[in-house]
């Protein structure tokens, strides 16, 4: 009962968002702190949409991009799961773009939230930063990637990896990734059913780069702001309104992030 709830609430927010909104690129450009937004496979913008809503109803003032990563048509899940080369393209531009954002505004907060299959383009796009100008943070919500996938290259680019996990999201990235892939092309349950896997400690580069990933795994008494442990528990509204600022505190020190191993 809860997994309908919540797709229920999930569903009906996204259409007052969209109805009352729309779904524009841009959000308040002159906020002083950037935020590049990624929805998983399909194209429908739930997870950017959800993240505004919370934005906007707690009067933070964020400039937010939403970055459409998708090709075809709306809806055509395993071509966005499956297209690697595709992603890999949409992940160049991404990165094109978070680099000319930080030419124009040296100094300027910048991080990344994803979901799903989304996190797969943001840690693509996260590679291609410079290493001398890392983002603030990343937020993958429910990340749809296999979870020995190497990020050492991409927490390099970032400040702080904020990754959410939950054991009960058991139908999509649990049997869904095993019969159709991940992301990252490996048929295996993802890391946001099971968490990340480090390197070997022999790699030194890799340990210190995981020193900056963050996994947080999903609590019982979260069922109380609506998310169940399912997939899209993690953009539900309700949950969102009290823990998005936990996961991702913009404008304030990465480093503040809580999180539980």
């Amino acid at each position: 009962m809860g997994f309908l709830l919540n797709r229920l609430t999930v569903l009906r927010a996204y259409a007052e968002e969209l109805v009352r909104h729309g779904c524009p690129r841009h959000v308040d450009a002159d906020a002083p702190v950037s935020l590049f937004l990624l929805d998983g496979v399909g194209g429908w913008q739930f997870a950017p949409l959800m993240i505004r809503r919370v934005l906007r109803q707690a009067g933070v003032r964020v400039h937010t991009v939403l970055f459409d990563w998708h090709a075809g048509l709306r809806g055509d899940l395993l071509t966005d799961l499956m297209w690697r080369r595709k992603n890999e393209v949409a992940a160049c531009r991404l990165a094109r773009d978070i680099r000319a954002l930080q030419r124009r505004s040296p100094g300027r907060l910048i991080h990344v939230a994803a979901y799903s299959g989304g996190c797969g383009v943001a840690v693509f796009a996260a590679e291609r930063l410079r290493e001398d100008h890392p983002i603030a943070s990343m937020l993958l919500l429910a990340p749809a990637i296999s979870p020995t996938y190497d990020l050492t290259a991409a927490l390099g680019r970032v400040q702080c990896c904020v990754v959410g996990v939950s054991r009960r999201d058991r139908f999509l990235l649990g049997l869904g990734t095993r019969l159709f892939g991940t992301i990252d092309r490996v048929r295996t349950a993802s890391a946001g059913q099971t968490g990340f896997i480090p390197p070997r400690p022999t790699d030194p580069d890799g340990a210190d780069a995981y020193r900056r990933l963050q996994q947080v795994y999903w609590e019982p008494a979260w069922s109380a702001r609506h998310h169940h442990g399912g997939h899209t528990g993690w953009i539900n509204p309700h949950f969102l309104a009290a823990q998005l600022q936990d996961l991702m505190p913009l404008g304030s020190s990465p480093a503040s992030a809580s999180a539980s191993a």
